[in-house]
């Protein structure tokens, strides 16, 4: 115990100067923030400042609203869509078939 107390005590005699340059630094830079808060700043600003813009407020619905109009009978099928029958998916399965066929002769 006695040899830590006597390196701390060689330490603040050999580095007394750097301490002392620290704590003055630091005492400058709390005066100056005091001089800058105090002169320089302005606390409230010369300019109006703007309200944040919200949304406008609700309001309640005063009418009932309207039930919705069911149709009067079913919506036609278009005319230019192929109707997807058993015959057509069978001619759309052989005509893939057909089309990895000559792909695979191709890439060979």
């Amino acid at each position: 115990m006695f040899i830590f107390v006597l390196v701390a005590i060689v330490l603040l005699v050999l580095f007394w100067q750097y301490i002392v340059a620290g704590l003055g630094l630091w005492v400058l830079v709390l005066l100056l923030r005091a001089v800058i808060n105090w002169t320089v700043a302005d606390p409230t600003p010369g300019y109006r400042r703007k309200a944040v813009q919200t949304r406008p407020v609700v309001k309640p619905v005063q009418t009932r609203p309207v039930p919705a109009l069911k149709p009067a009978r079913e919506l036609p099928e278009p005319d230019y869509l192929p109707r997807w029958t058993v015959s057509r998916r069978l001619d759309a399965g052989r005509e893939h078939a057909q089309w990895q066929k000559m792909f695979d002769n191709t890439a060979q």
